[in-house]
């Protein structure tokens, strides 16, 4: 999945993985298994990354893309950073990492179909009638479905997500039958019912989507009640160490992810990190905050949907 692919578990401390499945439990693909069954395509892309899990602030786990610093993975910017599958599927096996993932760039022509698990019976169906290479997601519920095609952006409509500039995991556990060959963006949309929303300019803010400012006391308010209330409030603070993070830089950008599903405005997000008890004088030095901001938004994830709190 996106990482979003491109955050939440008990298990990872400071962007190390614990528990999670790595190559010496036998989840981590084999290079054969992925030489022999992902589409060329997808192994002739130029930033391949490992990931770990980290916290989101709806309860979920977020798979952030990695690479290591000092002999332990930490999130990297994956638009500026990556290897080459081969070298990715090594680190990850090295250094116990969830899985390994692909950067899409724009001028990849590639779209990646993200339908969420379990799926339903009708889910199920329309799959079969889906062309092109497709695999189980790392949790084995969900299915990924690589398309060629090309989208201004990502799009989410109903239990499905259409990643167009995203990290997308990938698993090498294809699905019997289907080939290695890429589908075709426009018949999956045409099974799906979906590309009738205008692709340009879909705002997935907070604001965009409820046409409605929310306050920074709101924001606050809604992530206190969320089910990682407790420790982001606690990361807000300042006591960032005793959370186990290994910096407050890592510190701020935990920080940023959990406000990023509350809100997307940045100048908003900047205003509570300020407030904050992480507040400190390298706030104030050139292009740091607006760094941070740009790398922890550019995982994209899930949005705040005005459904309720605890989502």
């Amino acid at each position: 999945m996106r990482n979003r692919n491109h955050l939440a578990s008990p298990h990872v401390i400071s962007g190390t993985v614990r528990g999670q499945p790595s190559g010496d439990g036998g989840r981590l693909p084999r290079p054969q298994q992925l030489e022999g069954t992902l589409p060329p395509e997808l192994l002739a892309l130029p930033r391949w990354l490992p990931w770990v899990a980290l916290p989101r602030a709806n309860g979920g786990i977020g798979k952030v893309p990695a690479l290591p610093r000092a002999g332990r993975l930490v999130p990297v910017d994956c638009r500026r950073e990556g290897v080459s599958w081969q070298e990715a599927l090594e680190l990850a096996r090295g250094h116990r990492a969830g899985g390994v993932g692909v950067s899409l760039p724009p001028s990849a022509g590639l779209v990646a179909l993200d339908l969420d698990g379990p799926l339903t019976p009708e889910m199920t169906a329309r799959l079969e009638r889906i062309d092109g290479y497709a695999e189980a997601s790392p949790s084995g519920q969900g299915v990924h479905v690589w398309l060629r095609g090309t989208l201004p952006r990502s799009r989410r409509e109903h239990h499905a997500e259409w990643l167009a500039r995203d990290f997308v995991t990938v698993t090498g556990r294809s699905l019997n039958g289907r080939g290695r060959h890429l589908g075709h963006l426009e018949q999956a949309e045409a099974v799906l019912g979906t590309g009738k929303v205008p692709r340009q300019a879909q705002d997935t803010s907070t604001q965009g989507r409820r046409g409605l400012t929310v306050t920074d006391q709101e924001v606050l308010q809604r992530l206190r009640r969320s089910r990682n209330g407790d420790r982001a409030m606690q990361l807000l603070s300042g006591a960032w160490a005793d959370l186990g993070y290994m910096s407050p830089s890592e510190a701020d950008y935990a920080a940023v992810r959990f406000l990023a599903f509350w809100t997307r405005d940045e100048d908003q997000i900047e205003r509570l990190l300020r407030a904050s008890g992480l507040v400190r004088t390298k706030y104030d030095q050139p292009g740091y905050l607006s760094r941070t901001l740009t790398r922890a938004l550019a995982l994209g994830g899930p949005v705040y949907s005005g459904k309720g709190d605890n989502e």
